[in-house]
């Protein structure tokens, strides 16, 4: 910048002024500025005192952090002059643009703005100074790689209030903190999105992806008893009481035939009851009391334990795998399918603004027609309605909601909560400065390095562990587990086999005791 006309009070002070006006407007510090040789005046740090009656320019800039400054105009420096005589050269031939930004800053201090939820943010405790002022601690996925940054360029970063929510007011407050120069940097639940990049902000590297979608209820277990009577269709359970009341029927009249004398069939096969009681044992597995004597009826005996062998050997089969792996409910794989689904769906707001950006017309035309949707503010609540009463889906980051489940005390995230395969939403977040900050080519480098150790992993894996130590499982029940206590509960089918059969052989008694009555009235009426 060329100043063309001299002013009345000394150089560096208006000088200053020039540079500190373009840093509180446009962050500008590389900046070199011209200015007319007043003789009155020489800078303290001037390269040269030599004086001389020839035209010269002056080139004066200033260094955002040395000497203990931190971003502020106290003092410019005199870089060289620019000497018009003879041939026009400097006099010096000092370097004109000098590295400003160094790695040290000498623990300056740099305030910053969060804006998210957990684990993004987490605010681990506030407490307030001897001169009134309030500080906060400040952890999490978004927070401790800016941490790790200030560390290592020896700035001291002080958080301003946490914004712990997800709301156009969070955000409107950290965006006109940054832009009105509150604070210096944000960090926390913000996306490189048009909405965030614009003029007014520079972002850095993005250093955590993120993706929203569709998390609904993993289906449930069904008990493995229930499943019983599922094992075979109905047209099979059918046919196999057909073929018990034809075994018995063949049975009896090979017991009471023309040619009973001939066979000398034993009395077990006389009446239908014996003989229906009979292929039901072989059906339940359990011997019969006498086997038939005639040639035929054995082998038509033969076959039918054969089939009574196959088909409860099959039962047994799927019984023992009901028991050890359990069926589980139909799982919903499609927008279309939750859409016709009893589930209520839960949006977030925030998420429908930013959803408003990208062109997704599945999920426009799923959110107009989904009959049952409710607006929330809360993700926790809503997460442990997901956990607890399995009735609501959400379109959210499966990173968040699998760190709240477990905050909430849930063991195996894995059998509650079932991604969709289609993702609505996918990016990064970022960093933001304010645009022109020296910082931003620094934090770029080191965030770098954090990321290609492996650093972030680790801060996640070691987030969730204490967090699971934390909770101690409280929703451990909710999830299952592989193996379960036999009880009376699953023994329910057999009680409900029991029952049956009691019914039955109790509507058969009174009915043989009716006839019976009536056999021996009907005798008496006849004498």
């Amino acid at each position: 910048m060329v100043a063309t006309d001299s002013s009345n009070g000394p150089e560096h002070l208006f000088t200053a002024h020039i540079c500190s006006l373009l840093w509180q407007v446009a962050r500008i510090f590389n900046v070199l500025v011209l200015i007319p040789n007043q003789f009155a005046y020489r800078q303290l740090h001037a390269l040269s005192n030599t004086r001389t009656s020839a035209d010269r320019l002056n080139l004066y800039t200033w260094f955002p952090f040395k000497l203990g400054v931190c971003g502020e105009v106290h003092d410019v420096i005199l870089l060289d002059e620019w000497v018009f005589e003879n041939n026009v050269t400097f006099s010096h031939n000092a370097n004109l643009y000098p590295a400003k930004v160094p790695n040290d800053f000498m623990g300056c201090p740099i305030k910053v703005g969060t804006v998210g939820i957990d684990p993004f943010v987490i605010m681990t405790e506030n407490f307030t100074h001897n001169d009134g002022r309030t500080a906060y601690n400040v952890t999490g996925l978004s927070v401790e790689i800016l941490k790790y940054v200030c560390e290592k360029l020896n700035l001291t970063y002080v958080f301003l209030p946490p914004s712990l929510n997800l709301d156009i007011e969070s955000y409107a407050k950290i965006f006109s903190e940054l832009d009105e120069g509150l604070s210096e940097v944000s960090a926390g639940i913000i996306p490189l999105c048009s909405l965030v990049v614009s003029s007014t902000f520079d972002s850095t590297i993005p250093y955590l992806p993120s993706s929203v979608k569709t998390i609904v209820p993993c289906p449930k277990a069904t008990p493995g008893t229930e499943n019983l009577l599922t094992t075979f269709s109905l047209s099979v359970w059918l046919t196999i009481g057909l073929v018990l009341l034809l075994t018995a029927a063949v049975f009896w009249c090979a017991g009471n035939g023309h040619y009973r004398s001939v066979r000398n069939e034993t009395h077990k096969y006389l009446s239908f009851s014996s003989c229906f009681q009979n292929a039901w044992s072989v059906l339940m597995a359990v011997s019969v009391p006498q086997q038939p004597t005639a040639s035929n009826v054995r082998v038509f005996f033969l076959l039918y334990v054969c089939f009574c062998f196959a088909i409860s050997t099959v039962f047994k089969a799927f019984f023992v795998s009901y028991l050890v792996e359990p069926k589980y409910e139909k799982k919903i794989e499609t927008l279309d399918e939750l859409l016709n689904s009893d589930l209520v769906y839960g949006f977030y707001p925030i998420l429908r603004l930013v959803s408003s950006t990208v062109s997704y017309p599945e999920l426009d035309t799923f959110f107009e027609h989904k009959e049952h949707k409710e607006e929330y503010s809360d993700v926790r609540k809503c997460v442990e309605r997901m956990i607890i009463k399995r009735d609501i889906a959400i379109s959210f980051d499966p990173v968040l909601v699998t760190y709240l489940a477990r905050e909430l005390g849930t063991v195996d995230v894995s059998k509650l909560f079932c991604p969709l395969d289609e993702t609505l939403i996918s990016g990064y977040g970022a960093i933001i400065f304010k645009k022109g900050n020296p910082l931003l080519d620094r934090f770029n480098i080191l965030m770098r390095r954090y990321l290609e150790a492996g650093l972030l992993e680790k801060f996640w894996e070691e987030l969730q562990h204490r967090t699971s130590l934390r909770t101690e499982g409280r929703f451990r029940e909710a999830t299952g587990g592989m193996f379960f206590a036999f009880c009376v509960p699953h023994l329910m089918p057999a009680f409900v086999v029991f029952i049956v059969g009691s019914v039955f052989s109790s509507v058969v008694f009174m009915s043989e005791l009716i006839v019976n009555s009536l056999c021996k009235l009907r005798g008496e009426i006849w004498r």
